[in-house]
């Protein structure tokens, strides 16, 4: 799917990354904010340290509640903006863009191979009274290159066009992570700090802190590792640890490892644990231990410790919220692009199919026509140098009309084809053109077929260059009648015919392609006679008349029947 312009989104993913920038911000204030608390109240230094660490978890969390709610807003406009596409329009847009890189292909290519045998065809013109043989070579080395190129666009057109891959789900990463390890390496460092400064200066708290008591504060401290691999199961198995603390008479010590362990598990539980019962139950376990916990020693405590388990909880939970709207906003983006991406395959597939239809029908036959014709004079050099002048003059007028006809294609806007506009005059021209390069042509016409006659026209010339490029000297008869609301196209030439292993080549699959577009009907096949090759194409008028369809010439063959020949379009782009 084409890319559209920035989505309005976009600001808040900015300020979501400004916001990573913060960290040193939020520690500053943090301790900032610490530092006039204990000048106000007259604390002490570790006091003032409590208090910045209380000021930074609380911080953080509502950093991460920022940037949530940040991110939802930007999925939500995303998802608002995408909603507002049309397929039709992105199609088109697509198409546009499509077509706009094709034209810049052809005119490299193509075009310019058109050019340089048109180029080679003056030169040998110019020189023709002195000896041309260069240049006519030149002309079909160009034709062949030309056709080599031609083949490799049209098969490479004709691959399917793959929608652009869908935005890759988040992944939770369910594993133990250095963030995890660095916290559980600080909280239990800290409960060793504070039990050796406890028992070296004195303080009360000392003759909480036996060796059990330590122990126990430890492996507390360390349940923060299983934060993101089992946050719930994490904060019950902490729940434990305190309530066994309790019972054998060694409670586990308070201190500044609980800002760690028991907020981290907190937020822990309400932003990631998947199942919402696991992130409810492991926090009220462990509310309920430690109201039994204070209800036994220090319940002065019990009220921040609860606050950290509860801001912790409240703010991932909040950030849960943001997270799952944030996450549906981008399933419904997935989903509008997966639709938008399917209508803009199809737009741009179609497109291709019509560039390689009209490519084919434009150059191949004409470079088949003009190598063939370039040869010939080349040939004639020697035996009938008028006759070689008109071969190249050949190659001059079909060069001059496949430039003018690939030009009028590139030109072309959105649903307007290039090859629209043919008329009567211009089958009656190509006929002229296939007479030119030694092809007998018999062309009857019967009734109006105005309407139809921009996909007469393409099978008329399919045919005919086929015609010319597969059966050399034999004779083809083009009808052409219109009655009952539709018109009949039927070619038929006395040439050797398909060959036993003859398969379809670019020419008449695109041709089948443009017919069934149209709502008619192709068929391909033998002569009526056992030889030659016949085109058959029934195509719908939008005005009936009252002639009846005329049969299909019946005439026999001029030569008799030799080799096996390719079908039509087998054997070249």
């Amino acid at each position: 799917m084409r890319r559209t312009s920035a989505p309005r989104g976009w600001p808040y993913a900015r300020a979501v990354q400004a916001l990573r920038r913060e960290n040193l911000g939020i520690l500053a204030g943090a301790l900032l904010l610490g530092a006039l608390t204990g000048a106000l109240v007259g604390g002490t230094v570790a006091d003032a340290l409590f208090v910045s660490c209380l000021a930074l978890g609380l911080l953080l969390a509502l950093r991460h509640v920022a940037g949530a709610t940040l991110r939802w807003r930007a999925a939500r406009a995303r998802a608002a903006e995408v909603a507002a596409l049309r397929p039709g329009a992105v199609a088109r847009a697509a198409v546009r863009e499509e077509r706009a890189r094709l034209t810049a292909d052809v005119q490299a290519v193509v075009r310019a191979a058109v050019v340089d045998m048109q180029d080679g065809a003056r030169r040998a013109a110019g020189a023709w009274d002195a000896e041309p043989v260069a240049e006519l070579r030149g002309i079909q080395r160009a034709g062949t290159a030309a056709t080599s190129e031609l083949r490799r666009m049209l098969g490479l057109l004709r691959e399917p066009v793959e929608p652009a891959p869908a935005a890759a789900a988040d992944a939770d990463g369910a594993r133990i992570r250095r963030a995890e390890v660095v916290l559980a390496a600080l909280a239990a460092a800290d409960v060793l700090v504070e039990a050796v400064i406890a028992h070296r200066t004195g303080w009360p708290e000392a003759a909480y802190m036996t060796p059990v008591a330590v122990g126990l504060t430890v492996l507390a401290a360390l349940t923060v590792l299983g934060r993101r691999l089992a946050s719930g199961a994490s904060t019950l198995l902490l729940a434990a640890l305190v309530t066994t603390g309790t019972l054998v008479g060694h409670s586990v010590v308070e201190g500044v490892w609980m800002l760690v362990t028991v907020g981290a598990l907190g937020w822990a539980c309400g932003a990631w644990e998947r199942r919402l019962t696991w992130a409810l139950a492991g926090p009220g376990m462990l509310a309920l231990a430690l109201v039994h916990k204070h209800a036994q020693a220090r319940p002065e405590n019990l009220f921040i410790a609860l606050v950290i388990l509860g801001v912790g909880l409240f703010t991932g939970l909040l950030v849960r919220v943001m997270r799952s709207r944030a996450r549906r906003a981008r399933r419904a983006v997935g989903a509008r692009e997966a639709e938008l991406g399917a209508a803009s395959a199809a737009a741009v597939l179609a497109e291709r199919l019509t560039v390689a239809r009209e490519l084919h029908d434009l150059v191949s036959g004409a470079v088949g026509v003009v190598v063939m014709q370039a040869g010939a004079a080349e040939v004639l050099l020697a035996t009938d140098r008028a006759g070689g002048r008109r071969a190249l003059d050949v190659v001059l007028t079909t060069c001059a009309h496949t430039l003018e006809e690939l030009d009028r294609f590139l030109a072309a806007k959105d649903g307007a084809p290039g090859s629209a506009g043919h008329d009567l005059a211009d089958l009656r021209g190509l006929v002229d053109r296939m007479r030119l390069a030694g092809l007998a042509v018999d062309l009857t016409m019967v009734g109006d077929a105005a309407a139809a006659m921009p996909t007469v026209y393409r099978v008329v010339q399919e045919a005919l260059l086929n015609t010319l490029r597969h059966a050399p000297g034999a004779r083809a008869a083009v009808e052409v009648a219109a009655a009952g609301g539709r018109v009949r196209v039927v070619v038929v030439d006395d040439g050797p015919g398909p060959g036993a292993d003859a398969s379809r080549g670019f020419g008449l699959v695109g041709l089948a392609e443009r017919v069934q577009s149209d709502g008619g009907t192709l068929s391909t096949g033998t002569g009526p006679e056992g030889t030659g090759f016949r085109v058959d194409a029934t195509l719908p008028l939008p005005a009936d008349t009252r002639l009846p369809i005329s049969p299909a010439p019946t005439w026999a063959p001029r030569t008799a029947a030799g080799a096996g020949r390719p079908a039509a379009g087998t054997g070249a782009p």
